[in-house]
């Protein structure tokens, strides 16, 4: 038996239509949660209601008289959990629109700590502080003991509590991949798997013109337009896939800084054969023509239903829940047969990079409206689902009923156990993608896809890793500006756009420009030469 590797596609699955095989990471012991936290000491006799935003929470909390996960997390804490529901497409927009109303859920998560809109929340006051002193807690306090925790900080308070998704940098290449069909690309002629984005160019196009199943096959879809961000950005500018407030800095040549976004000769050269590149290929039929308009169920039916001839989405084994485990059904073939993923494509330098980012993907929140004893009980909630006993039950249920344990150190989970318990849709992540677990989880995924996503892991372990000093970002983020890069929305409109791929990234420099761009990059430089990063 073998032990799976951390996948965020596969944890994403149950919201995402995927999910993540469990791994390790931040944890702790105590399996009982702690009473009288730092809020005003919390009567555990006083039941509670905690409204909890979360995706597809409706479904995951709709089945309280027979989801006994449900049931024995409720009666430890003692309390009721509320749905408040958001799917993958709305989620945003639903968590904006509350905010905007100060009426944001008890506890909520969310992708924003990376972002301007993260700082603004906490200065307005629409976040709940987490104190500083969680010895109450201590299974929270012990995972919170992490640099990511610096992530969660505005002005010096924690306001979020990461989400650790990976335990090491290599595993984030499983937050994407563009797998194609390999069948139908032999069947229009092709002999030779893509080795570049020309040969890939090539082959999809081959696929469209030949339209081997008379489906009217279009080029690439994708799960969100924001996925094109990591695989594209490297070709030219791969230091640059982080955007937010978190953005890296790299030295332009001449020992300044600046954002890896704004790199070369002149302000933001080194972008210009990415943006021609997606233009190039989005013309021209290789990304399809609505991708601005995908989401994960589209962009799954399409693929599995071969109106697709090449899909970006999560990585290798992140559509199983929601479309690979359907292919044989569907397509009569075996998925790793005719599907292949493509390689690190190479780089205008000729190095082939892979998207480097963020360890935890998304953070809990909660609401500044809650009383101090409903803080304190949120506490406890985070600092069970934490222990060694929350661990369990909130990700596999119960021993005997839906997981076995297996020689004393692997954990094999129910085909069931996300119907039978619906909650654990919930609870399986809400703390953490990837606590620490005492058994080694084996994964439902077949061994030949498991195979294929660990070949990617140790390719990115194996890759050149571009430049880049976070001494500059933690500067920048210190600075609290409230300036952000919006990178999907400029890849979005450059790429889709129909003046010179120049013009319209200069005019979009000219509006980050506006906002302070330049006075920020002198700011960060001068700070760094007082700090000693400079001469």
């Amino acid at each position: 038996m073998k032990r799976s590797k951390r996948l965020l596609a596969l944890l994403l699955s149950t919201a995402c239509v995927a999910t993540l095989a469990a791994g390790c990471s931040g944890g702790g012991e105590s399996s009982t949660p702690s009473g009288g936290g730092s809020g005003g000491g919390d009567s555990s006799d006083e039941h509670m209601t905690i409204t909890i935003g979360y995706w597809d929470a409706d479904s995951a909390l709709g089945s309280r008289d027979t989801d006994k996960v449900l049931q024995t997390i409720e009666e430890e804490l003692n309390v009721t959990f509320e749905p408040v529901n958001v799917t993958w497409d709305d989620y945003n927009q639903k968590f904006q629109l509350w905010a905007s109303s100060d009426s944001l859920p008890d506890i909520f998560a969310a992708d924003i700590r990376t972002t301007a809109t993260f700082a603004q929340w906490a200065n307005d006051g629409l976040l709940h502080e987490i104190p500083s002193d969680l010895s109450a807690y201590p299974n929270l306090e012990k995972y919170l003991d992490s640099p990511e925790s610096d992530t969660c900080m505005v002005n010096g308070k924690m306001y979020c509590i990461f989400r650790q998704t990976y335990t090491e940098q290599a595993e984030t290449i499983e937050d994407r991949s563009i797998v194609y069909r390999w069948d139908l690309a032999q069947k229009a002629g092709i002999t030779k798997e893509p080795t570049n984005w020309t040969e890939f160019r090539e082959m999809i196009q081959a696929i469209i013109e030949a339209d081997p199943e008379g489906k009217n096959i279009q080029g690439m879809t994708a799960c969100g337009p924001d996925f094109l961000v990591g695989p594209f950005f490297t070709y030219s500018m791969p230091a640059a896939v982080v955007g937010g407030n978190t953005f890296r800095w790299v030295d332009n040549g001449d020992g300044t800084y600046v954002p890896a976004y704004f790199a070369g000769e002149n302000l933001g050269d080194d972008a210009l054969p990415t943006w021609q590149l997606l233009r190039d290929m989005y013309q021209e039929g290789t990304i399809e023509a609505d991708v601005a308009l995908g989401t994960t169920e589209t962009a799954y039916n399409k693929f599995l239903s071969g109106q697709s001839a090449a899909m970006l989405a999560t990585g290798f084994a992140g559509p199983w829940d929601g479309m690979i485990q359907y292919w044989e059904e569907t397509n009569h073939t075996n998925y790793t047969d005719v599907v292949k993923c493509l390689d690190l494509m190479p780089s205008v330098d000729g190095n082939a990079y892979y998207w480097m980012w963020d360890y935890a993907w998304s953070e809990s929140y909660i609401s500044s409206n809650v009383s101090d004893a409903k803080f304190d009980r949120i506490m406890q909630l985070y600092d069970y689902l934490l222990s060694d006993e929350g661990i369990l039950v909130s990700r596999y249920g119960f021993e005997g009923d839906t997981y076995e344990i297996i020689d004393d150190k692997y954990i094999q989970e129910s085909e069931d156990l996300r119907t039978k318990y619906p909650s654990i849709n919930i609870f399986h992540d809400l703390a953490a993608w990837t606590p620490v677990e005492k058994y080694e989880y084996v994964s439902l995924v077949p061994e030949d896809i498991q195979a294929i996503c660990d070949a990617r892991v140790e390719a990115a372990r194996n890759a050149p890793v571009p430049e880049f000093d976070t001494r500059y970002t933690d500067i920048f983020v210190g600075l609290n500006t409230g300036f952000g890069l919006s990178l999907a929305d400029d890849l979005m409109t450059i790429m889709t756009g129909d003046q010179p791929v120049e013009d319209m990234w200069q005019t979009i420099i000219d509006g980050y420009k506006s906002q302070g761009l330049e006075d920020f990059i002198q700011q960060v430089n001068d700070q760094a030469k007082e700090l000693g990063y400079q001469s």
